[in-house]
């Protein structure tokens, strides 16, 4: 089980407002307020760290800032299932400060050996105020059975104020030549409070302060400083070290700590260290109170990653890029070639036959055939330099939508702009190909035209076939028994006229009815324009604005996530 999975296991135990149950064992010892902000805290820092990880690498999360989160994440979930009736605090110091006889002092035994002038302490001894339930915090903390040892809680009013102290004695900060460093680091890291004994020679030491204390600036409130060996002082020289100790800590940043002076050998000041570890204990809030600081640290360290910077929105640069969309995908030139394909196509039913066969004009057909091939190409989707126009769209909406914010949220929205980039110009294609009719399609009006015009020139054929028969048979006498409506001279100009009136008729019916063909051409194109631009746009928010605006809503909720990690509010859960 990965880090981030054992911290989500530790919160997933939950009550209301998914409070995890340890926490709310805690809040039952007086700390509810405090164990549900924490528990809110780590379950924001959960958050940012699945964030982070999907954004991590050059130019994005530090890999280390991510890594050191999970392990938080993973002590903190391991820390809140374990025993929530015991606060772990660690005597941490060097050979000769007196460490190991203050742990001797406060355990009533000699447990821990002690030295004077070389490393004693090569590993952790632990005593417990109350053994019950501390055995899993002691294999986590990794004590050894033999170095574990049990305090009475019934040796008077004192010791039973220290209920719930379970405490261990480091090995010698000073001991990392002998390897112990690592030991050292991670026990001061699950400790819910640290106690830094020095002595009055090397209180000021620099390894003691820039290796331990300095990086635990943010843990002042869980920090004690111990200056031992006080029975080596003058009443002067003690102030005098405490001032000098204390001037230290405050350039340090640890200006909540508190300074203690004691004597291992005569046992003076043990008692206010003995008031100290009890008032930790009673409250029951110093692995809250570490946990938090050690989410105060981690959270400084994502602040960065939020800016200060709104995170923008697509605004204007949607329209513009569904206009780009729309050109690239020549919306105004596929309604023109529609316009003229539908208007060639009429001509063939509510044009007049008479003037088509005048005018034989066999390159209409072809330029026909051409409309419709551009018009299958153009469905296809743009290709080319309309490609070209599509992905400088992108980068300018891309550079918009995220002005300001810190890395690598300009990159994430550069790549979510262009997550589905090779999908856009079959989309486009398919958007424009919606919006045209069928190729061979036709209006049931213009049927009726052409019938119309059939029955005019039918009647034209006729008209001349009886003007042909009343002069041969009128004129040159052809058939003596023909009946007088095809043997009348006179009727030949009225009929003449009736043929010409029927040309005319069948001119002025197809004039008329290309204008109407134009004018329904030119709203179709309209629709179609309409039409094509409202899917174009479509392709343009779904594969383009869309993924941008959840990876600014990702950053907006990354940034609500920081806030609530570094308890500037609390989630209502």
């Amino acid at each position: 089980m990965t880090d981030l999975e054992s911290a989500r296991a530790g919160l997933a135990t939950t009550g209301r407002h998914g409070m995890p149950v340890r926490a709310n064992r805690l809040a039952a010892n007086g700390a509810a307020g405090g164990a549900s902000a924490l528990s809110d805290r780590l379950t924001a820092l959960a958050r940012m760290t699945q964030i982070g990880d999907a954004r991590s690498g050059q130019d994005g999360f530090s890999p280390q800032v991510l890594r050191d989160s999970e392990a938080l994440l993973g002590r903190a979930g391991e820390r809140l299932r374990l025993s929530a009736d015991h606060t772990v605090v660690v005597l941490a110091g060097g050979t000769g400060s007196g460490k190991s006889s203050i742990f001797n002092q406060l355990a009533g035994a000699d447990f821990s050996p002690v030295g004077v002038v070389r490393p004693m302490t090569r590993e952790a001894y632990a005593c417990v105020w109350g053994m019950d339930g501390a055995g899993p915090l002691l294999d986590w903390l990794g004590v050894r059975d033999r170095n574990r040892y049990p305090r009475s809680s019934a040796l008077g009013e004192g010791e039973r104020s220290l209920s719930g102290l379970l405490l261990l004695d480091l090995p010698d900060h000073d001991s990392v030549l002998a390897g112990e460093s690592s030991s050292v680091n991670r026990l001061v890291s699950l400790a819910d409070m640290m106690v830094w004994v020095l002595d009055p020679q090397k209180y000021a030491d620099a390894a003691v302060h820039s290796r331990y204390l300095m990086p635990m600036a943010g843990h002042s409130s869980v920090i004690a400083v111990v200056l031992n060996q006080a029975d080596l002082l003058t009443t002067e020289q003690a102030s005098d070290c405490v001032t000098d100790l204390q001037r230290l800590l405050d350039t340090e940043g640890l200006h909540d700590s508190r300074i203690l002076v004691t004597s291992a050998v005569t046992g003076a000041g043990l008692d206010d260290l003995r008031e100290a570890l009890a008032k930790a204990v009673t409250a029951r809030r110093a692995s809250a109170e570490r946990l938090s600081a050690d989410v105060d640290a981690i959270a400084a360290r994502f602040a960065p990653y939020a800016g200060e910077a709104g995170a923008g929105g697509t605004g204007d640069g949607e329209d513009a890029l569904a206009e780009a969309f729309a050109q690239a995908a020549g919306v105004a030139g596929v309604s023109r070639a529609l316009q003229s394909a539908r208007e060639l196509r009429a001509v063939d039913y509510v044009g007049w036959p008479v003037s088509r066969l005048l005018r034989r004009d066999p390159v209409r057909k072809i330029r026909l055939g051409t409309l419709w091939d551009e018009l299958r190409a153009v469905s296809a989707g743009p290709q080319g330099a309309q490609r070209a126009e599509i992905d400088n769209a992108i980068t300018v909406l891309a550079g918009q939508v995220a002005p300001g914010l810190p890395a690598p949220w300009p990159a994430t929205a550069r790549a979510a702009a262009r997550s589905q980039v090779d999908e856009i110009p079959a989309a486009l294609g398919e958007a424009v190909g919606a919006a045209l009719p069928a190729e061979n399609s036709v209006a049931g009006w213009w049927r009726l035209v052409a019938a119309w015009q059939g029955l005019l020139i039918g009647a034209a054929v006729a008209g001349l076939a009886w003007l042909v028969t009343l002069l041969v048979v009128g004129v040159f006498h052809a058939s003596r028994h023909a009946p007088t409506l095809f043997s009348n001279v006179k009727l030949m100009p009225w009929v003449a006229v009736m043929v010409v009136a029927i040309l005319v008729l069948g001119w002025l019916t197809a004039i008329g009815c290309m204008s109407l063909v134009f004018k329904a051409a030119d709203r179709e194109r309209e629709r179609a324009v309409q039409q094509m631009r409202s899917q174009t746009a479509d392709v343009a928010h779904r594969l383009v604005v869309l993924p941008v605006e959840q990876e600014l809503s990702i950053y907006r909720r990354f940034s609500s996530e920081l806030a609530v990690a570094s308890g500037g509010w609390t989630s209502p859960g």
